[in-house]
Parts: structure tokens; sequence; C-alpha cells
């Protein structure tokens, strides 16, 4: 009998052994970590009942009677076992010197046991314990710190697993609620946190959602950057706060900590990744351009906005400056400017400072200049409160599809499935054709709306990620471009060694060079060193260089392994024709041609024109632009003039693509009094040097295939537009 029950015991407790690990095995599988919850409290009660049997057994075999109070005092031996890990050897030992099967099944039972208190003494303070030792390993790899309790703080702490919570200001009720439902929670303010950051990189997030004052965050993390931390600051604000926090708040700053402090905007992200992956070069069919790649007199291009909240807002500024196109009218280049049309229901929606910099201030600004006033950077065909159901909306909405004009609709009105349906209605009201687009913001995944004609952007899920905000892979585009580039002041030899490359094995070189952080410092250093606007200035024209390329029928993807290939350069040369390089730009007649090397420049002139105008800069007065002369090193003398002013926001270029020969021959009667300018050969040093001006331009657009082979890129031909 002893023998039997002996066994059957035994099973059972390899049974419940079975299920402990069973579950927790699979606990770890699915969710990829030990996640310990008062579920684990159901072990207690088998393992319990299966040691007072062995005990019971072992009494019996002992000759012990089996009465109520014998039996009840057994309770006692297993909760010693329970409670204190404690085994009554005399009663016990002798059924296992009988029976080896007892004493096999009393192992297995006391492992049992102390494995369910275990695990069930954890479960009441399971989520405070993964809390702690998760800080402590993503603290001691390097992780992305976010600051404050909003909504978009848990978004993006639910979207990337190494990072973490930090709130300064949190009841112990919502403390227990964020670490309950999985999140990473650490306590205190940011600069007695720094305390225990380690000597590896770390990011910190601010979203706007969290109202805490920029002044404290930005003072609080110069103080632990110059504790030697490796740590970046990244703060959302929108595009005006931006413009107060860098030009004051940062550039009050240490230049090696400003360097380290960097602002986004959701709805600035997501424009910049419309523009980069939907140029409306993409789709306009080539039979509205000329050979040359200027539109077409008789042909107009328009972008409507269904809506123009925040989204659209962003989307209008991003699309105004990166959309320029130029026609070409007697022999000579002119400015085509996008029609745009934006409708809301809401009347403060159709009120904002850029509307004025457009329609008002841009006329104060520019009335009085001593050089040809810019070119409006757009026209705003409209702007009309409107019921977009109505009879008249739906009877604009058709009239702008003709032709001779291609327009873009882009939809952002409140909820995705409001926008999805009132696209299905566009849809249906317009006429079939390829002169238009019509495009969708839906802030959630849209893979089940399924419908090939309308394209869906701005899935939020793909911006609230340490790829979008922290590592944002324009920015980080337009920071190696400037690396390998431009001027650098005490360039390291590491980096001189790359541009001593081919183009082609630049970007690779260059990828396995900044996984060492300290060229990446130099790299950000270099970058923040410079002044706003031309910070902004390299970042906008990274963003164009997709509209440039889809302008003469190309486009660039991303190579991966076992997809290279693309155009050759001699192919890319064939359409960019640009025959002034070949003598080195001697012949100054060059830049008033119109190939299609002059048509890009010109558009290249005035998305410059729309940046300068969008950042508060204006036109330099002549009687500013004031010839010196700088002794050289060598002795020598050298006379400039300085054109622009970045202190006071001033900048003679301002003006159209032809006025800059005006503003070269006047600067060379400053530099150079009583010489006229006709009787000097194009060859000139003097003259050649003020050309630059133009040169300048055409010298970005030669390095364009370059530039974007050498970043990983390729270029094929574009099939949407044909």
């Amino acid at each position: 009998m002893f023998l039997a029950a002996g066994i059957i015991l035994f099973i059972i407790s390899l049974a419940i052994i079975f299920a402990i690990i069973f579950t927790t095995v699979r606990t770890i599988k699915n969710r990829g970590e030990l996640v310990i919850s008062k579920r684990n409290l159901i072990y207690l009660a088998p393992t319990f009942v299966l040691i007072y049997l062995l005990h019971l057994s072992a009494r019996l075999y002992n000759g012990g009677d089996l009465d109520f109070f014998s039996c009840f005092s057994l309770l006692g031996s297993v909760l010693e076992v329970i409670a204190e890990f404690k085994a009554d050897t005399d009663l016990v030992l002798p059924i296992c010197n009988a029976y080896p099967v007892y004493h096999a099944a009393f192992i297995l039972a006391y492992i049992a046991g102390g494995a369910a208190v275990i695990l069930s003494i954890a479960s009441f303070f399971s989520p405070r314990i993964r809390n702690f030792f998760s800080i402590r390993k993503i603290l001691h790899d390097g992780c992305d710190i976010v600051i404050g309790d909003s909504a978009d703080s848990l978004r993006y702490v639910r979207s990337n697993k190494n990072s973490l919570l930090l709130i300064s200001d949190i009841s112990r009720a919502r403390y227990a609620e964020l670490i309950k439902s999985g999140y990473t929670v650490a306590r205190g303010v940011l600069k007695d946190f720094g305390k225990k950051l380690g000597r590896v990189e770390y990011n910190l997030i601010l979203f706007s959602g969290v109202e805490i004052p920029y002044t404290q965050i930005i003072e609080q993390f110069i103080a632990i950057k110059n504790d030697g931390r490796m740590i970046t600051l990244n703060m959302e604000a929108n595009q005006e706060s931006v413009k107060v926090i860098k030009e004051r708040l940062i550039a009050e700053t240490d230049g090696k900590v400003s360097a380290f402090i960097n602002c986004f905007s959701k709805h600035e992200l997501i424009a910049r990744q419309f523009v980069v992956q939907y140029p409306i070069t993409k789709f306009i069919p080539r039979s509205f351009y000329n050979e040359n790649y200027s539109l077409k007199s008789d042909r107009d291009i328009n972008v409507v906005f269904i809506g123009f909240g925040k989204m659209n807002y962003q989307l209008f500024r991003m699309c105004s400056m990166q959309f320029q196109f130029a026609t070409q009218n007697d022999g000579k280049l002119q400015s085509k400017p996008v029609h745009y049309y934006i409708y809301d229901h809401k009347d403060e929606a159709l009120h904002n400072e850029f509307f004025s910099r457009i329609l008002y201030e841009f006329e104060e600004d520019f009335q009085d200049c001593d050089f040809p006033r810019p070119e409006k950077i757009c026209d705003i065909a409209e702007v009309c409160r409107t019921d977009i159901n109505s009879v008249e909306a739906k009877k604009k909405f058709k009239e702008l599809i003709a032709s001779n004009s291609f327009t873009y609709f882009i939809i952002s009105l409140n909820a995705d499935l409001e926008d999805a349906s009132y696209a299905q209605t566009l849809k249906r009201i317009l006429p079939n054709g390829d002169n238009y687009r019509i495009f969708v913001r839906a802030k959630s995944n849209t893979e089940n709306f399924g419908d090939d004609e309308i394209i869906y952007f701005g899935d939020e899920s793909k911006i609230y990620t340490h790829g979008s905000i922290v590592n944002d892979d324009l920015s980080e585009f337009a920071c190696r471009l400037n690396m390998l580039y431009d001027n650098i002041q005490n360039m390291p030899d590491w980096l001189a060694d790359i541009r001593k490359l081919p183009a082609e094995q630049q970007g690779e070189a260059l990828e396995q060079s900044l996984t060492d952080l300290s060229h990446r410092a130099i790299m950000r250093a270099n970058w923040e060193s410079r002044p706003m606007i031309e910070q902004a200035s390299n970042l906008y024209h990274a963003l164009n260089l997709p509209f440039k390329l889809n302008l003469l029928g190309f486009d660039m993807v991303k190579c991966r392994d076992g997809n290279e290939g693309g155009i050759t350069e001699a192919e890319f040369n064939k359409r960019y024709g640009n025959t002034g390089k070949i003598n080195h730009y001697a012949d100054i007649n060059f830049f008033f041609d119109l190939q299609s090397s002059n048509v890009l420049a010109f558009i290249e002139h005035s998305r410059w024109n729309a940046l300068y105008i969008l950042y508060d800069y204006k036109q330099m007065k002549k009687k500013d632009i004031v010839a010196k002369r700088e002794v050289k090193q060598d002795g020598s003398v050298k006379i400039t003039a300085h054109h622009k002013n970045v202190a006071l926001k001033q900048h003679a270029c301002l003006t159209t693509y032809y006025g800059l020969k005006e503003l070269i021959e006047y600067k060379f009667s400053v530099m150079y009094p009583g010489v006229n300018i006709e009787d000097i050969a194009p060859t000139d040093a003097r003259l050649r040097e003020l050309y630059n001006i133009y040169q300048y331009d055409y010298m970005d657009l030669d390095r364009l295939y370059r530039e974007i082979t050498a970043m990983g890129y390729k270029i094929v031909e574009n099939l949407e537009s044909l």
C-alpha cells in the first residue's frame, strides 16, 4: 500500500513541477521576459495538500494514530516546510529509507513548495521588482529617457523597448498603475537622476504635452552634460517656438552643449516624410514639361487642402517651400508658382501668421528693395470657410480637374474613417484620369482600407519611434552630407581620408566611422556650430533631392543587398544637361541659358528664397554692402564686401535669379571703384569670384549624383509619371 501511494504522490510531485516550469517557460516565450503575477498563488494549494499527504503517509508508516488531533498536528509540520523551509527529519526519514520513491517524492514536493512560496510572495511585489531591475538594465546599456507623464510620452515608451519614463511629480497610485501596465518608470527630477547615468549614450525626450518649462529642462540638461555624460536632449515644439528656443535659449548655452540639443515637431516630421515620399514631380505627366524640364506656360499645378488643422498647416509650409517650378518666356526663365486652395469649416483655422507672412508681411518687407524683389513663394488662390459636403464645394473640386492642370488633394479633417470616407466621395465625383492624386492623413495603420487609388500618409506609429525622433533619417542625411561636402574647420584625419575615397565608397566608410561616439560628437558639433538658417538650408536641400530627381524623370531608392544597380552618372548627366562645368564656368553667359541645369538652378534659388523668407530674412540694402580690405597670413590683401548679416537676418541674395546679376555688378563697383565691369574679361579672377554667387547652386547640382549614391541610394527611372 505504501509503495503504491508513494508512486502516486511522486507522479503528482512531478506534475506540479512540470506545471510550474511549463507556465514559466511559456510566459517567457510569449512576453520575452518572466512575468510574475497573482495567478502564481494557484500553486500553493496543490503543493500544500501534496506535502500534507506525504507527511500523513510518514506518520502512518511510523505507527501513528489516524485521529483528528494527530492529523491536525501535521499542519504544523507542513507550515514549517512552507514558511521556514524546515523538514521534520524524524518523521520523514523512516519511510524514505524504506521506500526510495518517497525520498524522491519528498524532494520534488519540497522544491515545488519552495517555488510556489517564492513565486507567490514575489507576485505581490513583482511589478516593482521588474521595474527596479529594468531601470538598471536599461541605464547600463544606454537608452531613451522620456520626461513626464503624457499621452505622447506613454506612446513612445510603449513603442520603444529601450526606453523609460522619468516623472518627478507622481502619486503612488499613478506609479503603481504605470508599472502594472508594463512601463519602466523612474521617479525623480532630471538633475538628480543624471547622477545615475553611466558612460554610455542616452537620449532625453520631452514632448510638448508635458507641462515643464523648456528653460528648466535645458538648465538641468546642461548640468548633466557638463558632468561628462554622453547625452542628447530632444524637445518637441512647434515651428515658431523652435525659432525662439534655438535663437534665444540654445544660443545662450555653451557651444559644446548646444550641439546636443534638438527640437522636433511631430507634424513637421510627417510633412518632411510626405515631400520626400510624394514630391509632386513624381506624378506630374511628362507632357506638362518642356524639353528642359521647365513647365509649359499653359500648365498649372494646384494643391488643395481639405481641412486646415495642424497637419495640413505644416504640410502647406513644407510644400510651399519645396514645390517650386520654372517656366520660360521670351528666352528667359520665370517663376511658375503653385496655386493653393485651402478649405476648412472653422474660421480660426484660416487665420494664422503664415498667411500673414505671405499676403501682407511679404509686401511690407520687400516693397522698398534696392535689387529686384523676389517672387512670391506661392499663389494662395483661395482661402475659404466651406462646408466640404456642400454642392458648391464639390463643384469647385471638380472644376480644378482639367487637361492643362495637375492637382494634389490633401485631406486631413478629423478621424481616420471620416477622412477615408470623404476621400472615397471625392474619388467618386472626380473624372477618371492621371491629372490628380488624392492623399489622406491617417493617424493609424491603413492596410485594411485597401484602395490603391488613394494614398494614405502620416501613420503615427512610424513617428513615435527612436528612428524618427532621436535619429531622424532625414536630419541624419543632411548632417552626413555636411560632413562629406561642406567646409569644416580643423578637419580630422579620419574624415579627410574618407573624402579622398570614390563617391560610391564614402557613405559606407562614413557609416563605419560614425560607430565611434567621438566621431559622431564631431559631426554633431560641426552641424550645430552652423547658424540655424544654414542648418535649415542644408536640411531642406536634402529634402528637395527627390523633387529634383523626379523632375528629371528619375527617382531615388535605398540600396539593399542584391539590389544595387540604377542608372550611371553618364546617364544622369544626359538629362542634367550642364555644359558650363566643362570649362569650369568660364563663360558667364552660361548662367542665363535655358539648359535643364539652368532650370534646376533657377528652381533651387526659388526654393532658397522661400526658405529665407519663411525664416524672416529681408533683403540687404546696398548701403550695407561695404568693401573691406583683409590682410592674409602671407601678407597679401583681399578685398571683400559681405552681402549677408545673419544677426540682423539680412541677405542681398533675396532677389530674383536674374537679380543676382545686378547684385554681382553692384558688389564689383563697391570693391573696385572706377573699374568698368564691361571692360573686364569673363575669365578675370575678380569677376569669376563674384560669379560664384551663381556657381554655388550649380556646384550643389553638379554633385547631386555623387551625394545620393554616396549615402547608399541608387537613382532609377521614375515610372509613375510616364
